[in-house]
């Protein structure tokens, strides 16, 4: 019972309403940290497991490229080998081609 402003236990009104709204106010403070920790932690498990799908999509991307590279390019050895290849066979055109034309001007001199 409350009697002038002084409560049955000896302490005021004014006492009792103070800690009742520090011990609210701290309550609320700890259920807002708990939301905020428990929201934090979500966000970052769901952030790593967006980052592990990304890894894998690239992954899963570099090794198509990796794929397509090995089936469309050829070796360095092969491009090599088809240039030499290349040169003989154009070597050999020359060398006709000039066989040609000097049969053609020997054919066409006068005496020959």
């Amino acid at each position: 019972m409350k009697v002038n402003g002084i409560l049955d236990n000896g302490n005021s009104f004014r006492t009792f309403v103070t800690k009742n709204l520090i011990t609210i106010i701290l309550s609320v403070a700890a259920a807002l940290a708990v939301y905020y920790s428990t929201v934090s932690s979500l966000q970052l498990s769901l952030s790593g497991k967006v980052d592990a799908k990304q890894y894998h999509e690239l992954e899963r991307r570099i090794t198509s490229v990796e794929n397509a590279t090995d089936r469309n390019f050829i070796s360095r050895e092969d491009f090599f080998d088809f240039k030499e290849d290349i040169q003989y066979r154009l070597f050999k055109i020359e060398f006709k081609l000039e066989n040609l034309l000097q049969s053609q001007t020997t054919d066409s001199l006068p005496g020959g």
